[in-house]
């Protein structure tokens, strides 16, 4: 059929198992092609696409409710939903977002960017349902690793027990969620994945034998189960459990599915997948690098902020020795190298911000340098953690907080635009951001060696142009105060990180007699440098990619307001409002942030 020409799931009913597998060839097809040209999430998607079908086959969305834990493996139900059209818009400006989204579809009735909150959402769907007096199923599908969230099991342990509603659970097993599932709860499905042979004997038995018989060896298959084996920890906690399954026999879901739909109580399918099926190097990826794909023309020269704080780190080790805690963010923090030359410094706690630091603040306690890095959108999940056992009692950990500012293609469930003022709540805390690449590694010096409250170093998603090797790295002492990049006497800007490249251009351009101030100590603030500017009775313009409610802006201006200073002042910022996915250089623009915003702003300083 023509994939185009899918307007709504209903023609799907109609169609012979044979005929669906063929389909999944054909979305297979697509999204490799597709995907390679706009970028965006490979190997989840293409180990989701019979099960999704199949879930559209069983069931009627909207009226049933599907969950996507998280959101980005849900390509394929786009494309049911008569979204295919758009793909080659796929996380671009004003396109189709990468996630789910509410104002896409009437079948995207979760979004869900951060892994953990599908479980809790069914709930909420089911008991919506049930209040409402309104028909139709709950299904979540969540990944082997969000699973070991702890969100995760707070709702598993509820919905378990909860006989006023029943959901379907589908536990998507690929072995992997971005970087390597980690925990027993990741052995417990190892285990369950050495009955591949069975699969596989399945499958064979269900070409060959007629259905009554396979109905049969299915009831004596279950009796002999319940007799021989203990429960497993989804029967323990009131499930019905189902499976393991093969995720790619359509046939199978098909059957599985339907039988979910008659069960009295809330089940747990288990299907296995292989992650990245139908791309030979996705199949074979073992570590997450084809998570997520950039489309070939996006490719720049230069190195990530992440690899460079990662080595960064790694020369580091010379001097101190340090202890990594990583939340299954190894491939995208650039930390892999690091994990394999210090294993003995190094922990993956998977899919866990909440306990990555809770566990960052005990070790810290016992006087171990601890490195935490977290991209800042998920920082946020730990807010309580950092908050009362990290800040409140001054505990020595140093953040790393990855992917700082506007992201761009990820959207809005994953702006780091709110780690700023969520950091400037907590006491003790110190907050900075480098300039470049040496600024970064003094950092990290200052950040370990020269004082011992909990310290963050945020650095952005970007492109770092100039590429350094591990003997190149050098640490210098670094006073906690502010620079001048420029020094002038008309006006004053001020930022930090490489957002201040953007105030150099406007000073070159503008041929300005201005200062360009880099305020990489965000938290606490350079009070000195302040009264020296604010004496000169020039106009002030700070700008900073981050929300402007509780960051470096208010605190210049109560500075000012303590110290009766009235020079003209003026942020630019991102202030509440959403900022969605697209290219990062459309966002400045669309949210007045660019290089032409900044002119603008400056000539209304100075008028």
């Amino acid at each position: 059929m023509n994939l185009n020409d899918i307007k709504d799931p209903n023609f799907l009913k109609t169609m012979k198992p044979k005929e669906l597998k063929t389909l999944a060839g054909e979305i297979r097809s697509f999204l490799i092609e597709s995907i390679s040209e706009t970028g965006g999430h490979l190997s989840s998607n293409l180990g989701t696409i019979e099960l999704i079908i199949a879930m559209h086959y069983v069931f009627n969305s909207p009226e049933d409710v599907f969950l996507f834990d998280v959101g980005h493996q849900a390509y394929t139900h786009k494309i049911l939903t008569g979204r295919i059209n758009q793909f080659q818009t796929l996380r671009q400006t004003d396109g189709l977002s990468g996630y789910m989204n509410y104002q896409e579809s009437v079948h995207d009735q979760w979004e869900s960017g951060h892994a953990g909150t599908a479980l809790s959402a069914l709930l909420g769907i089911l008991y919506a349902k049930k209040i409402k007096n309104e028909p139709g199923f709950g299904v979540a599908v969540v990944g082997d690793a969000s699973i070991t969230n702890g969100m995760s099991f707070e709702a598993l342990n509820l919905l378990g027990t909860d006989h006023l509603v029943q959901g379907i659970v589908i536990l998507n097993d690929n072995e992997m969620s971005i970087s390597k599932s980690v925990g027993s709860i990741s052995k417990t499905l190892t285990r369950f994945r050495s009955m591949k042979l069975f699969i596989k004997m399945k499958r064979l038995w269900q070409i060959i034998l007629p259905n009554f018989i396979l109905n049969f060896l299915s009831r004596v298959k279950r009796g002999l189960r319940g007799f021989l084996q203990r429960q497993n920890i989804f029967e323990d906690l009131g499930y019905m459990y189902v499976g393991p399954i093969d995720g790619h026999d359509i046939k199978g879901l098909i059957y599985n599915l339907e039988r979910a739909q008659k069960v009295k109580k809330s089940v747990v399918l288990h299907i296995i997948t292989e992650k990245g099926k139908g791309h030979t190097e996705a199949e074979q990826d073992t570590i997450g690098t084809f998570h997520g794909v950039s489309k070939a023309s996006s490719m720049q020269k230069g190195i990530s902020w992440s690899e460079v704080i990662s080595l960064d780190l790694e020369a580091f080790q010379k001097i101190k020795k340090t202890f990594v805690i990583m939340p299954a963010m190894a491939v995208g923090a650039k930390f892999m190298n690091f994990a394999k030359h210090f294993p003995d410094r190094y922990l993956d706690v998977g899919i866990a911000e909440e306990h990555a630091a809770t566990m960052a603040a005990s070790m810290a306690h016992q006087c171990i340098p601890v490195f935490l890095p977290l991209y800042a959108t998920f920082a946020q999940r730990a807010f309580d953690q950092i908050m009362n056992d990290i800040a409140r009692s001054d505990h020595h950990v140093v953040f790393g907080i990855d992917r700082a500012g506007i992201v761009g293609e990820d959207g809005s469930t994953h702006q780091g635009l709110y780690d700023v003022s969520m950091f400037y709540t907590m006491p003790n805390m110190v907050i900075t951001m480098p300039y470049n690449e040496k600024e970064a590694a003094n950092l990290l010096y200052y950040g370990f060696m020269k004082q011992k409250h909990p310290f963050v170093i945020r650095y952005p998603r970007g492109i770092v142009q100039n590429r350094i090797s591990l003997d190149e790295i050098e640490f210098e002492a670094i006073d906690p105060t502010w620079t001048y990049l420029e020094k002038g006497q008309d006006l004053s800007l001020i930022s930090y990180g490489p957002s201040l490249d953007l105030l150099l251009q406007a000073r070159l351009d503008m041929h300005l007699d201005a200062n360009v101030i880099n305020a990489r100590f965000i938290k606490p603030i350079d009070e000195n440098m302040l009264h020296e500017i604010m004496k000169k009775r020039s106009p002030i313009l700070v700008y900073e990619e981050c929300s402007n409610t509780g960051s470096l802006y208010p605190q210049i201006l109560k500075f000012m307001s303590t110290h009766g200073y009235t020079n003209r002042i003026q942020s630019m910022s991102i202030t509440d409002v959403i900022v969605k996915h697209g290219h990062y250089q459309d966002m400045l623009k669309k949210h007045d942030m660019d290089l032409s915003s900044v002119k603008k702003v400056i000539e209304v300083l100075q008028s």
